[in-house]
C-alpha cells in the first residue's frame, strides 16, 4: 500500500482531505501538531470505513521535527502523495508584522512545504517511482489585499514555490495547487456574516470542502495536470476586494 502525508489533518480541511483519501486504498499519515485528539478521531474513522491510517506528530516549524515526520512515515510505508494543508494564520498587518510573525509564518507555511516536498522528490527518485504533492493555497493570492500580511505574504511564496518545483521535479514529481476562497467559518465570523461571505462574489456561491475533494480527485486523476493551481471561489478574485472579506462583511475595522 502506498501512503499519504496530510499536513494539518487532525482538524476542518485537512481532516475533510484524510478521510476521503483513506476511501481510496492509500494509508493516510495524519499529520498534527497540537490537535492530538482530532487525529486520532480521523485515524479512527479512516479505519472503522476500512482504510488504513496512523496518526504522526511534528511542529512544522522546526525543520529537524520536519525531518523526522517524514522518515517516520517513510518508515510504515512509501509515500507517493503529499498533501501541504497545515497553515499559520495570524493577523497582522503591513504596519504590525515583525520579524517573529513573518518567521513564524514563514517556517510552517512555507519552509515545510518545500522540505516535505524536497524528501518526498529524493524517496521517489531512489524508488524509480512517481508522485503527486498538492499544496493548499489561498485565492487571495490571486486577489491580493494587505489584510494577514504575513500569512498572504507565505501564501505568495508557496505559489512560486509550486512552479519552481514543478519546473525541478517532473516527471518524477507532479507538483499543483488549490487556492480555495472562504470555505468554513472563520472564528472571527458568526454564521451569519459567514453565510454573507460566502455568497457575497458573482456566483453567488463559495467553496465547500466537497469542491476541494473534487479538486484533489482531478488533479490525482489528471496527470498532465502539473505546476498549476485551482482557484475555487465562486469569482471573488475577480472583484479585487481591498479587505479581508471577513472585515468587509463585519464591516468594522480588524483587531
Amino acid at each position: 500500500m502506498k501512503g499519504v502525508l496530510v499536513t494539518g489533518g487532525g482538524k476542518r480541511l485537512g481532516a475533510a482531505i484524510a478521510r476521503h483519501l483513506g476511501a481510496k486504498g492509500r494509508h493516510v499519515f495524519v499529520h498534527h501538531h497540537g490537535s492530538s485528539d482530532g487525529a486520532r478521531q480521523v485515524v479512527a474513522d479512516i479505519m472503522a470505513a476500512g482504510g488504513e491510517a496512523s496518526s504522526v506528530q511534528a511542529d512544522l516549524g522546526d525543520a529537524a521535527a520536519v525531518a523526522r515526520l517524514y522518515a517516520e512515515c517513510e518508515a510504515i510505508c512509501p509515500v507517493e502523495l503529499l498533501v501541504n494543508n497545515a497553515s499559520s494564520f495570524v493577523y497582522d498587518t503591513a504596519a504590525s508584522a515583525t520579524a517573529e510573525t513573518l518567521d513564524a509564518h514563514m517556517r510552517v507555511n512555507l519552509f515545510a512545504p518545500v522540505l516535505l516536498t524536497q524528501k518526498l522528490h529524493a524517496a521517489l527518485t531512489a524508488r524509480g517511482a512517481q508522485g503527486v504533492a498538492i499544496n493548499i493555497v489561498d485565492n487571495k493570492v490571486f486577489g491580493l489585499n494587505p489584510d494577514y500580511f504575513s500569512y498572504t505574504l507565505t501564501k505568495v511564496a508557496l505559489q512560486g514555490m509550486i512552479q519552481m518545483q514543478a519546473m525541478a521535479m517532473a516527471p518524477t514529481l507532479r507538483v499543483a495547487g488549490i487556492a480555495p476562497g472562504i470555505t468554513l467559518i472563520s472564528g472571527l465570523q458568526t454564521e451569519a456574516e459567514f453565510d454573507r461571505s460566502h455568497r457575497n462574489n458573482p456566483m453567488g456561491m463559495g467553496c465547500t470542502p466537497e469542491q476541494i475533494l473534487n479538486a484533489v480527485d482531478f488533479i490525482l486523476a489528471s496527470p498532465a495536470y502539473h505546476g498549476q493551481t485551482m482557484v475555487i471561489d465562486g469569482g471573488q478574485v475577480l472583484q479585487r476586494r481591498p479587505r479581508d472579506v471577513v472585515f468587509l462583511e463585519k464591516g468594522k475595522p480588524a483587531p
